[in-house]
Order: C-alpha cells, then structure tokens, then sequence
C-alpha cells in the first residue's frame, strides 16, 4: 500500500469514527465532497475494495 493510500484510509477511517467531516477529508484528500461520500459508502460495506486502486495485467 502507498503512502497516498494509506493516508486515504486513515481519513476516511477518522471520518467514520466521527472525528472528521466530509468537508474536511476532502480537503484533505484533494476529493470533491462527493467523492467521500461514494467512499464512506463503499467503507461502510464489507466487501469494499473501492479505496485502493486495482491494477490491470
């Protein structure tokens, strides 16, 4: 896992523990608003693959 993958988790991690806001991950993360929502979702489900990019080959 990359740097900017784990630092994803970590705030997606902060925003479902309710220590940050949507607003502020992202920020954070360089995301619109939106984009952390579809993430915060897709946590939220336990077959979620959806925060670390797959590669094709």
């Amino acid at each position: 896992m990359s740097a900017k993958e784990a630092r994803r988790v970590y705030v997606m991690e902060q925003v479902l523990d309710g220590k940050l806001t949507i607003k502020l991950a992202a920020e954070l993360l360089g995301l619109s608003e939106r984009q952390v929502k579809r993430l915060k979702k897709g946590m939220k489900d336990p077959r979620a693959t959806n925060l670390i990019p797959t590669t094709r080959g």
